[in-house]
């Protein structure tokens, strides 16, 4: 490379930037190149950026509760005028020349034509990161009819085709590229990091530990998970496994354990998690159904009148839903939980550091994805993470999603509540006491899913690009 410098630029939170920041650790640590990233801050990074010798993170200012005090349209033209001009100063007076400007979109408006100007001005490669469609995102919560959402894809299409390279996440992205917007891109999809593996048993009594206080915190009126052990279990008892023979002793599930299912969410409009309220709901009063029917049916085999209509339903656990993530919509889907009547469910909300995250997923027992793209072309990057934890997933049914999850292989795909709360009853019938022949045989797909790692698909179809002259 002819500097060895690359920017990194985000003009959103870097640290909720799991695809980008996994870019700067590859171009500092595969391509030894000086990184450069722009962005915001807020959450905390990956401790190997925090760390690395050749990675800088410049955060951009910004005008915080600017929505608040003006209205929507006003506020968005503003706010976009005064990161046009932080990203214009930093990027032409500030930041060192660089080879590549590696940009993530979306957001579209202003960096696309800002990065490119800056490109011209230092003689760099531009290359565009398309995760999805940003004026897809700026529909959801205006119109697809809005003027400022027609405005921004006329924009996004015409400033999008000044990159030099281009990359995306999905062959259905790809192809929309080529044939709508006339631009050439190349297929990268998101892989787990080397780290995101299967958690040890002992890794996961230590986790689960540490989330005590959320874990064992009750949220709804009759919670079936909270508790309050005692002092001498409090260093040898989770919610899910249990030390034996003191602080020294071996770990072991629980017999009486719930099943642990986690969602990762940035409580957003592109992802109903009201869906999941309704399918917990429903697969709550199939356990009590399923509990009375058992009763009944004891009762009448030990009275002297048989009655065989009544068949025995295979037991159901508890489940136990951790949410994790940070966004707009969390308090109002919090406070929908606590108003639930629940008895074998139960629902826990976290925001977790970037260490436990890997840790909470090769812990859990399945994952639900709610996401559905705003344009249909993207992908979850929280599926690829779980599946790298050796994690089936139940996911949102969309356009594209079954270049990632497929039908009855890695996971299952639903399009309703009814439908996802069916699933949970069938992965999950006669757990933990006998193994589930479903989801042993998507636990043993999702297994060889997550054999190829980012570093290793980053090497063979990534590094080229940057290695190359435009």
């Amino acid at each position: 490379m002819r500097k060895g410098r690359v920017w990194v630029v985000v003009l959103g939170d870097f640290g909720r930037s799991p695809r980008m920041q996994n870019h700067a650790l590859s171009l500092a640590q595969q391509a030894g190149v000086q990184v450069h990233v722009i962005a915001y801050g807020g959450s905390k990074t990956n401790a190997a950026i925090t760390k690395h010798q050749n990675i800088r993170v410049h955060t951009i200012p910004e005008l915080r509760q600017l929505a608040q005090v003006l209205p929507r349209s006003v506020a968005l033209i503003i706010k976009a005028a005064f990161q046009a001009f932080m990203l214009l100063f930093m990027m032409i007076f500030w930041l060192p020349s660089p080879d590549t400007l590696l940009l993530q979109v979306p957001p579209a408006i202003p960096t696309l034509v800002m990065c490119w100007l800056a490109c011209v001005w230092h003689h760099a490669t531009f290359m565009i990161d398309w995760h999805n469609f940003a004026h897809t995102l700026m529909a959801l919560s205006m119109t697809h009819k809005h003027p400022l959402v027609a405005l921004a894809k006329l924009y996004e299409r015409f400033w999008g085709r000044f990159g030099h390279k281009h990359l995306c996440v999905s062959k259905a992205m790809q192809t929309e590229l080529e044939r709508s917007w006339h631009i050439k891109a190349t297929v990268f999809y998101d892989r787990p990091p080397s780290h995101f593996r299967p958690t040890p048993l002992k890794e996961q009594h230590e986790l689960l530990l540490r989330l005590g206080p959320v874990l064992d915190a009750p949220v709804h009126p009759r919670d079936c998970c909270g508790q309050s052990r005692p002092r001498e279990e409090e260093h040898s008892l989770t919610v899910c496994t249990e030390r034996l023979g003191g602080a020294d002793g071996r770990v072991r599930l629980r017999a009486d354990r719930p099943a642990l299912i986690v969602s990762s969410t940035s409580w957003t409009p592109d992802e109903d998690f009201q869906i999941l309220l309704d399918a917990a709901q429903q697969y709550d009063a199939q356990v009590r159904h399923s509990i009375l029917c058992n009763a009944v049916r004891s009762i009448c085999d030990m009275s002297v009148v048989r009655v065989q209509a009544v068949e025995r339903p295979k037991a159901l656990p508890r489940l136990l839903f951790l949410v994790t993530g940070k966004g707009p919509q969390r308090a109002a889907y919090t406070e929908g939980m606590r108003r639930l009547d629940l008895q074998r469910v139960a629902f826990r909300t976290a925001w977790l550091e970037a260490a436990d995250y890997p840790l909470l997923l090769g812990s859990a027992d399945l994952g639900v994805c709610l996401h559905t793209s705003s344009s249909g072309f993207d992908l979850p990057m929280k599926v690829v993470d779980m599946f790298g934890c050796g994690l089936p997933v139940c996911a949102a049914d969309y356009r594209c999603i079954n270049e990632l999850v497929v039908d009855g292989t890695n996971g299952l795909l639903f399009d309703s509540a009814s439908k996802l709360a069916a699933q949970l009853v069938e992965l999950f019938e006669g757990f933990p006491h006998t193994e589930n022949p479903l989801l042993k045989e998507l636990q043993e797909s999702v297994a060889g899913t997550g054999a190829v790692t980012w570093e290793d698909s980053w090497e063979k179809i990534v590094l080229p690009l940057f290695t190359q002259q435009h």
